[in-house]
């Protein structure tokens, strides 16, 4: 296993240490090295490191988060709630970068394809050791904010720089999540 693999861990709060240039294209051209579906490439990655947009990035990604909070069954509440999740999303501020991950939802194999680039992208912020994780917002209007063409869709937005606290959140024992042959047969 490669050892991006095993010490990646999501970020939620970063050091204002800037991010090198690159490091970023670096974290950009793994993401562009992703297979997809026809070969098509149905991504398109915008670097946010203005803080003024990354500020007005934060405030339209808020506004849907009371949305999809507001709306959320019990079930769900109780678990942000467990997990401190709520609507504010500092980080979209206080990384020094952002990439916001958009994709052409009409090229074959689009949404996987873009979530392929997405993890390569994740593991080479590793490897550059920085700390990002998958936001993955609530449908925020950013399409005009970022002159996002009307036909892309949304992906994620990667907060990238040195994370304040990493931690690894325990991952499930393989015989959880694996069979072979059929559901819930061990090999």
């Amino acid at each position: 296993m490669l050892s991006e693999i095993a010490a990646r861990c999501s970020c939620r709060s970063y050091l204002p240490d800037p991010v090198s240039k690159d490091a970023i294209l670096r974290v950009l051209g793994a993401g562009c090295q992703a297979p997809s579906g026809a070969n098509q490439q149905p991504w398109h990655m915008v670097v946010i490191d203005d803080p003024e947009l990354k500020a007005k990035t934060r405030q339209a990604c808020e506004a849907r988060e009371h949305v999809f909070h507001d709306n959320v069954s019990e079930e769900i509440r109780q678990w942000m709630i467990e997990h401190g999740i709520t609507t504010a999303k500092p980080l979209l501020t206080e990384a020094p970068v952002l990439i916001a991950v958009f994709y052409d939802p009409k090229a074959p194999y689009a949404l996987h394809s873009v979530w392929i680039a997405i993890g390569f992208m994740l593991l080479q912020a590793t490897r550059e050791g920085l700390g990002t994780l998958t936001y993955t917002p609530s449908a925020p209007d950013l399409k005009g904010l970022l002159s996002i063409p009307a036909n892309f869709q949304l992906a994620a937005i990667l907060p990238l720089g040195r994370c304040k606290n990493p931690s690894q959140q325990p991952r499930k024992p393989a015989q959880e999540t694996q069979s072979w042959n059929r559901f819930g047969q061990q090999g």
